[in-house]
């Protein structure tokens, strides 16, 4: 509404005065007008932009793989190992997230829950799928991975303290049953491959030990180091990059490794203990198409088939594999079950 002096103004004044406001309404109107349509047009753009990433052959971004246990130790080093060659590989980023907790649990429903585009997978060891079976409530379900290949077969080994009166299993076996639940044994968690492995030993040995478990193998060795646990299970290249300050005593797995000729296999010392090793694989959400999955299984075969990705799979006290998705997949489902049966054996129960 005009003002008082205004309706008192001359008519030309008036004239002028309305002109002015009807040309800012209409400046407004245009500017207005402007920003819709720059609003319209970033918005088809983004669209475009978006069908365009969607439609273009895999992989065309960043590709994230999740690793459920911490930094540091020889499984994740094995995981940077295949990150750095996949994206050499593919021609685009390949990062590593650590995500721990729930013995691997939490990593490995991050994936599962994840779009089922290949951008996010799993980089898996023994103890994500026998969480499942040792859990109540798991965070996941088997059916929700889809296994892509399988890296490698991971002895455990067992160490003790340089410090230990123990040379041999056998001589720790006897001090065991001389000091009846006064030695304990670290693994990198409850249900992993060294907590099982431990608690079937003792059965079979008639001794007790105190578990002692941890977010991974790093922490694990440090304390065994520190002299504040009496021996652990972990990858055999990690507890053999100490020889002064630990002693190997016996690796999982059906037969000695190359890397370490000296040391024996559970069998071997007259523990067959089911036979039972650890292994990596790759997983991705269960939903992922097909042609993705090979993608990936073929690269990541081709990879692990590398002699200077071989020769550093060896050096970590691991077995090259490379099996890819079928042979894998019936592993998988055979490993779930054979490692609920050895749990139970032990005496462990779902928590």
């Amino acid at each position: 509404m005009l003002s008082h002096a205004n309706r008192k103004a001359p008519d030309g004044s008036l004239v002028r005065l309305g002109r002015g406001i009807q040309a800012i309404r209409l400046l407004k109107m245009h500017q207005l007008f402007v920003v819709l349509a720059l609003a319209i047009w970033t918005i088809g753009t983004s669209f475009d932009q978006a069908w365009a990433q969607e439609s273009a052959p895999y992989p065309n971004r960043l590709i994230r793989i999740v690793v459920p246990l911490p930094a540091g130790g020889n499984m994740d080093a094995l995981s940077r190992v295949i990150a750095e060659k996949l994206s050499a590989s593919v021609g685009q980023p390949v990062i590593i997230e650590n995500k721990t907790g729930a013995s691997g649990g939490i990593g490995a429903s991050a994936v599962a829950q994840s779009k089922p585009d290949g951008y996010t997978i799993l980089f898996a060891i023994a103890i994500t799928i026998q969480a499942v079976g040792l859990q109540k409530s798991p965070p996941f379900k088997l059916s929700e991975l889809a296994p892509i290949a399988q890296l490698a077969e991971l002895p455990t080994g067992f160490a003790v303290r340089a410090d230990l009166q123990a040379g041999t299993l056998a001589d720790f076996i006897k001090l065991a049953k001389e000091k009846p639940g006064d030695l304990s044994f670290g693994s990198i968690g409850s249900g992993s491959t060294g907590h099982i492995i431990g608690e079937g030993l003792a059965a079979a040995a008639g001794i007790k030990m105190l578990h002692v478990p941890y977010k991974g193998e790093a922490p694990a060795i440090t304390d065994l180091l520190g002299g504040h646990i009496s021996s652990a299970f972990a990858s055999v290249g990690g507890l053999g990059q100490y020889p002064d300050k630990v002693k190997l005593l016996a690796i999982s797995g059906p037969h000695r490794l190359k890397s370490f000729p000296d040391v024996p296999t559970f069998q071997q010392l007259g523990y067959p203990l089911h036979g039972l090793t650890g292994w990596a694989g790759v997983f991705a959400p269960a939903a992922t198409p097909t042609a993705i999955i090979d993608k990936l299984a073929t690269e990541i075969g081709r990879i692990v088939r590398l002699p200077d990705v071989q020769a550093k799979i060896l050096d970590f006290g691991f077995e090259p594999l490379g099996d890819t998705t079928e042979p894998f997949a019936a592993f998988v489902n055979a490993q779930a079950e054979r490692w609920a049966a050895a749990a139970k054996e032990a005496g462990i129960e779902p928590q």
